[in-house]
């Protein structure tokens, strides 16, 4: 993907992590990301949307690299 450029949804104290990717070409891809409690844990839920023109080889890939993001926070959170 190369450099990309990240802008978080302003603090908002209800769990939404919202934020815009902006890639190399200028492309913004906005993600969807909640945070919801759970006793003394919490859930995430970040939403994939395919986006248009996307093969189902490219959708696969990001699916993969977002479960992989997920398990780094789990691993990270749970130290």
């Amino acid at each position: 993907m190369g450099r990309v450029r990240i802008d978080m949804t302003p603090d908002n104290g209800l769990g939404v992590l919202d934020h815009d990717v902006a890639l190399p070409d200028g492309t913004v891809v906005h993600n969807e990301l909640r945070a919801t409690p759970a006793g003394n844990r919490c859930v995430l839920a970040f939403v994939l949307l395919r986006q248009p023109g996307v093969s189902d080889a490219a959708f696969e890939s990001d699916a993969a690299q977002v479960a992989r993001d997920l398990a780094s926070v789990k691993a990270l959170a749970e130290r």
